[in-house]
């Protein structure tokens, strides 16, 4: 498990980097993550028949620093796979007509 402490320099500079940065905590863990590039999305999309696999692949190729426990141990990563993945992941509403 790695652990490491995250200044808050760091985090500017990683928002500074990768734009939006986001932050999963729980029972004293700690880990951040980037939001996901086209090309994460593309290689997650191929395990969309194996959700918790996605999720893993996901996570692990956003992770900037702290706690790697957050989707490296399968509670905690069920707790991410849910909540922290829709939250980097947005979608935008589109509406569609006829022209």
């Amino acid at each position: 498990m790695n652990k490491k402490e995250v200044t808050t320099e760091q985090v500017e500079q990683w928002k500074k980097e990768h734009g939006k940065v986001f932050v999963a905590t729980a029972e004293g863990h700690k880990a951040y993550y980037r939001k996901p590039t086209r090309k994460d999305l593309s290689y997650a999309m191929t395990l969309q028949n194996q959700p918790l696999e996605m999720s893993e692949t996901l996570l692990k190729n956003c992770f900037l620093g702290g706690d790697s426990v957050m989707h490296e141990e399968t509670d905690y990563l069920l707790g991410c796979s849910g909540e922290l993945v829709e939250k980097m992941i947005s979608i935008k509403k589109v509406e569609v007509g006829e022209a």
